[in-house]
């Protein structure tokens, strides 16, 4: 009688596809408005060093009804009217 063993098959890592850099704009359209997110980014970015607050972790929060965008980082928060 012959002894069968296990075949041991060796699966080898794939090629990963390089991801590419896209550079992509988003506008936030509301009621016949256009909110230009870059702009805001930008908008937002004057008012924390105006105000001396740490753009460091910023996140945005556009409430188009309210006509406001309010934002956080790590010097505290605000908001600008849009």
């Amino acid at each position: 009688m012959k002894k069968q063993t296990a075949k041991t098959t060796r699966k080898t890592a794939g090629t990963k596809t390089k991801r590419i850099e896209l550079n992509c704009t988003l506008y936030l359209q509301y009621q016949d408005r256009e909110y230009s997110m870059p702009e805001l980014k930008e908008l937002i970015l004057e008012k924390c060093e105006a105000e001396e607050m740490d753009p460091k972790d910023l996140r945005i929060y556009v409430k188009p009804e309210e006509n406001k965008a309010y934002y956080t980082c790590a010097g505290g928060s605000n908001s600008i009217a849009l």
